[in-house]
């Protein structure tokens, strides 16, 4: 979803910044640099970060020489997106700021807003990045303002103005809002727009989206086949991410076969996409590094701080390497720790004293009613019933003919842990066996393994599971896949 951002706003960097210029000579270093942002966005239309990500820093090292505000905020924003497309937000938002700033040097205009409606949605990319949902949506709704702001429709480009509507509706998906979304994704795929026909795409995934949660899985796959099978779909991680999608929605209507062909061509597709993106990294290191080393050899009588510093960070670089490689380390063995208690049916975590919680007074439970009751509860552990969202002690307790007095004394008592403690530990114990012993479940999301194992929302799925196993579920999944590659070699 977030992918399609990073081509427009690319092609914004070439198109709209150098649109409008207020310089009335065109310095030499402004076309050149011009020409190199040009080939960076063929290339990242090619899906060839790596050399995109070189030709921005040559275009940015032109850039800086000049007195153009509009130059360089197009450089840094295009530096700001090529970093947020590699997942580093922070020099992501180094950039950004370096835009901005640009941005608020120009003098007020049509031209002023649309660059301050775009950086908005560049922050409202990176809000999206980092799942701060609501405050993505606010950003996007600040640059329609912007853009609508104009005093001249033909001032701001149609397909800006769509991937605000698209980016609003994206994002009211991820905040339970779909009527919202849905409105707003409508909009943006009425507005016709003939050169820029793969946003239609993009805005048809996301309404997939919507139609997969009100669990109409017919209507979405007929919307994904749709995507697939376009002439217009040239981008591989919106590619990717369909067949994901189709992936998951033929799971749930029970078609099997073809749930296992689109994840087997999803994780293909994927793992071909992150090659790209670990070389692009490679080149964006190296490009700041041969900066760092520029800035060295042009400043002498800063070159004994610089060398300093220089010592810091490989130091810091170190010890951040080491700390990653110890954290991986303590990571696989609490792994391997909780397979092997699962193995012996108990988690890692130790069973709970109820220590911080107010003691019921003791029930007194006749002998051989505790005896049936803790048969029902074995043959309870046994039904995967606890999966249910809906579950609690009372319904529990009804269900197995006893009363909640009972029940809670004899999970108190023989569990070691209240009702809770106890229905949460069975659910995680599920997952991770599902996970561990299913390789199809490597591959499926957190918030869908939630949902599976019968707990309401992602973020209580993450920090109950953490709570009880010691590791997060990423962590778990990374660690379960790295098991099964290694049983096929």
């Amino acid at each position: 979803m977030r992918i399609f951002f990073l081509i427009i706003l690319l092609l914004f960097n070439v198109n709209c910044f150098a649109q409008n210029t207020i310089a009335e000579q065109v310095d030499p270093r402004d076309e050149k640099s011009r020409k190199l942002m040009e080939l960076a966005v063929d290339y990242f239309k090619k899906n060839d970060f790596n050399k995109s990500t070189q030709l921005l820093f040559q275009a940015k090292e032109l850039a800086e020489e000049t007195n153009n505000y509009e130059l360089t905020a197009k450089i840094y924003g295009s530096l700001s997106h090529q970093y947020t497309q590699l997942n580093l937000n922070d020099k992501a938002k180094e950039y950004l700021d370096k835009a901005i700033i640009q941005i608020n040097k120009m003098p007020e205009g049509d031209a002023k807003k649309l660059y301050k409606g775009l950086s908005f949605i560049e922050l409202g990319n990176i809000a999206f990045d980092e799942k701060k949902f609501p405050e993505s949506n606010m950003y996007y709704k600040k640059s329609l303002k912007e853009f609508q702001s104009a005093a001249s429709v033909s001032a701001i480009p149609i397909y800006h103005y769509r991937r605000s509507l698209y980016n609003i509706g994206n994002s009211y998906i991820f905040i339970d809002k779909n009527d919202s979304a849905e409105v707003y994704l409508n909009r943006s795929l009425a507005v016709k727009d003939d050169q820029n026909k793969e946003l239609d795409l993009f805005i048809r995934k996301a309404l997939a989206s919507i139609y997969s949660g009100k669990k109409d899985y017919h209507r979405a796959i007929g919307i994904l086949l749709a995507i697939i099978n376009s002439k217009d779909l040239e981008n591989t991680r919106l590619k990717s991410d369909v067949y994901q999608s189709l992936a998951e929605n033929y799971r749930l209507i029970d078609d099997n076969e073809k749930s296992v062909f689109y994840n087997e061509k999803y994780v293909a597709l994927n793992n071909s996409n992150k090659e790209k993106e670990y070389k692009a990294i490679n080149s964006a290191i190296s490009e700041e590094q041969k900066d760092y080393r520029n800035a060295i050899s042009n400043a002498d009588h800063n070159t004994r701080t610089l060398a300093v510093i220089s010592t810091v960070f490989l130091i810091l670089m170190l010890l951040l390497i080491i700390f990653l490689i110890q954290k991986r380390k303590k990571e696989k063995i609490a792994f391997e720790l909780l397979i092997k208690n699962l193995k012996n049916n108990q988690l890692v975590s130790e069973p709970q004293t109820l220590q911080n919680e107010v003691k019921p007074e003791k029930v007194t439970i006749p002998e051989l009613v505790e005896k049936d009751l803790l048969d029902k509860l074995s043959r309870f552990e046994e039904s995967g019933k606890f999966t249910n969202p809906k579950l609690n002690i009372s319904n529990l307790a009804v269900s197995l003919k006893t009363n909640t007095s009972y029940l809670s004394e004899v999970i108190n008592s023989q569990k070691g842990k209240n009702f809770n403690a106890y229905i949460n530990e069975l659910r995680v114990a599920y997952i991770c066996d599902k996970i561990y012993n299913n390789k199809a479940y490597q591959n499926y999301k957190i918030s869908y393994l939630a949902q599976e194992a019968g707990f309401t929302s992602h973020s209580s799925f993450t920090t109950v599971f953490k709570n009880i196993t010691g590791i997060s579920p990423s962590v778990f999944l990374r660690e379960a896949s790295k098991k099964s590659h290694s049983k096929e070699r």
